[in-house]
């Protein structure tokens, strides 16, 4: 039968949740926006926007995804925990 580490599961899932809860702030620190600004009055400074817009779109469904892993991670930990009778 294969062994489930329940503490370590649950460190796990806080990690994931601690990583997709930052990474709404993660979208200003990519440099996107800092690059669109050196470009003022070019002709490609558009095409950065875009890709602001785009970088801050795929973080959020990152943090999406990490939320949903975590919780099947601590829902896992749990029903273990349950079934045979750990803490």
């Amino acid at each position: 039968m294969p062994h489930v580490d329940i503490a370590a599961t649950r460190a796990a899932a806080r990690g994931l949740a601690g990583t997709a809860a930052a990474l709404p702030g993660e979208a200003a620190g990519a440099g996107v926006s800092g690059a669109a600004a050196e470009l003022d009055g070019s002709v490609t400074q558009h095409v950065l926007h875009d890709l602001d817009g785009l970088v801050s779109l795929r973080l959020l469904d990152l943090g999406a995804e990490l939320e949903a892993m975590a919780a099947g991670m601590t829902e896992l930990a749990d029903n273990t925990a349950r079934a045979t009778g750990e803490r």
